[in-house]
């Protein structure tokens, strides 16, 4: 990733921000996701909620761990389940798959 995610940037701007880093329009994760391209766009301005089973493809189609979305995802959707089950720190933010692998 070019820049790396603030720590408290809304999970919506967390979407839009790498979906254009990847340079890939609305209709590309649609598709990808079996949705129409109007609910990515509603995720990305904060104005919908995405369905949690979405996000693991998400996160593949996105190039980012699908652990660190999911907890990304919990965080900004759930933060008293999040504060509950982690605690109240904010989650590491989603780092992509190449990032994971250069720290191997």
């Amino acid at each position: 990733m070019t820049q790396p995610f603030n720590r408290t940037m809304p999970f919506h701007q967390i979407l839009r921000r790498r979906r254009q880093e990847l340079r890939l329009n609305q209709a590309h994760i649609a598709e990808a996701l079996h949705i129409t391209p109007e609910a990515v766009g509603l995720w990305e301005c904060g104005r919908r909620r995405m369905e949690l089973d979405k996000l693991p493809r998400l996160a593949e189609v996105l190039g980012l761990q699908k652990r660190d979305l999911c907890l990304a995802a919990l965080y900004h959707f759930h933060p008293r389940v999040y504060a509950e089950i982690f605690g109240g720190q904010a989650p590491p933010l989603p780092r992509s798959a190449d990032e994971l692998e250069m720290q191997m």
